[in-house]
């Protein structure tokens, strides 16, 4: 057995690369697991969010315990619009931060680490705004309860990656782009398509669906 084992040569691998992207990334799979944990959360949420409009009546429920009256309490659609089109719009600059960190081009990466990072912060800014356009508290009623749990989540997460994306401009800024990093940019933008991707599942329901029930 043991002349068997001598019999083998050692696989050579001095050739491959150090670091692999996407499915071939340890840190990928992390990210991606990660992602679908936060994906059943969000159901969990969306399901709460049906069990009361199925258990509200009307929906949605009036304003009455302060001024101004509000029969029609359906939320606000300018901001929350405004912010679902940044929202859309940072699609481009996060792309190009995942095209550039492939290709190790630091200048690009830089450019488009700082615009990714400002839709960010406009992201936030508008969402923080964003909660008077549901004309509840959060602790007015459930309908209250539930939207704000959506917004605030959400909202966790456009904070949590807004954190990530300072952290790698200054590693950009002050030592360049090696390998390691140049993955951990592609799975910031893979995050950043998740945040954008369920805000197009959340808005329609948060903003559109009252309109259509509205008696």
């Amino acid at each position: 057995m043991t002349g068997a084992l001598h019999d083998h040569k050692p696989l050579d691998v001095s050739n491959l690369p150090a670091v692999g992207f996407d499915t071939r990334a340890p840190l990928w799979w992390g990210n991606t697991l990660l992602l679908l944990i936060e994906t059943t959360m969000f159901g969990i949420l969306i399901a709460l969010y049906f069990n009361v409009i199925q258990n509200t009546s009307p929906f949605p429920p009036p304003r009455a315990d302060r001024l101004p009256v509000l029969y029609d309490s359906s939320p606000d659609l300018t901001l929350p619009i405004i912010g679902v089109i940044v929202l859309v719009i940072s699609f481009i600059p996060g792309i190009a931060l995942d095209v550039s960190a492939r290709r190790r081009n630091p200048g690009a990466i830089k450019i488009m680490l700082s615009l990714t990072l400002l839709f960010n912060i406009a992201a936030f800014i508008i969402r923080y705004y964003e909660f008077d356009s549901l004309h509840f508290k959060w602790n007015d009623n459930a309908y209250g309860s539930v939207l704000w749990m959506l917004l605030g989540t959400h909202l966790l997460h456009i904070i949590a990656l807004g954190c990530e994306d300072i952290y790698l401009l200054i590693w950009t800024l002050l030592k360049g782009v090696d390998a390691k990093h140049a993955l951990d940019l592609t799975v910031t933008a893979v995050y950043w398509y998740w945040i954008v991707g369920v805000w197009l599942v959340l808005f329609p329901l948060i903003y559109i669906l009252p309109r259509t029930m509205t008696p």
